[in-house]
């Protein structure tokens, strides 16, 4: 299976936690993988954990929000997911594609992840997190440079 992933992984064993929303108890598991951008967790536990969590790593107790990226048969796959991606999303529902949205969820017709608005609303996040990382990359290589 070719590489994927945009930055390279690091072996690790650190203990961590999951924390699920209306779960008063977190699931202990190990990450045995770790980036910038994501993880592998292990654990036996991975029926009962929902897309979006919660991952404390080691003895922190600040967690990190992540998706399951894929499922294997001794753990997950996990994206850290970038707090500015959730509030660059959020502002664009809130003033550029309430109205169609709501619309679609009002129409019995266009259900589902895939609608166009959607697929939109994805692709503008995307486009202005690429924005934001390229500017944060540039920012760095000047201060590299002075």
């Amino acid at each position: 299976m070719a590489e994927r992933r945009r930055v390279q992984r690091q072996p690790c064993d650190l203990p961590a936690r999951i924390f699920v929303p209306g779960s008063s108890k977190p699931i202990k598991c190990n990450i045995t993988d770790i980036s910038t951008r994501g993880s592998f967790v292990r654990t036996n536990a991975h029926d009962f954990i929902p897309p979006n969590f919660d991952l404390a790593i080691g003895l922190s107790n600040l967690p990190r929000a992540c998706r399951i990226a894929r499922y294997e048969a001794d753990g997950l796959g996990v994206e850290f997911l970038d707090p500015v991606r959730r509030e660059v999303e959020e502002i664009l529902v809130e003033y550029a594609f309430k109205e169609e949205l709501v619309f679609e969820a009002l129409s019995p017709s266009l259900t589902g992840d895939a609608t166009m608005t959607r697929v939109r609303l994805r692709q503008t996040v995307d486009a202005l997190m690429e924005l934001i990382e390229r500017r944060h990359a540039m920012s760095w290589q000047h201060a590299d440079a002075a």
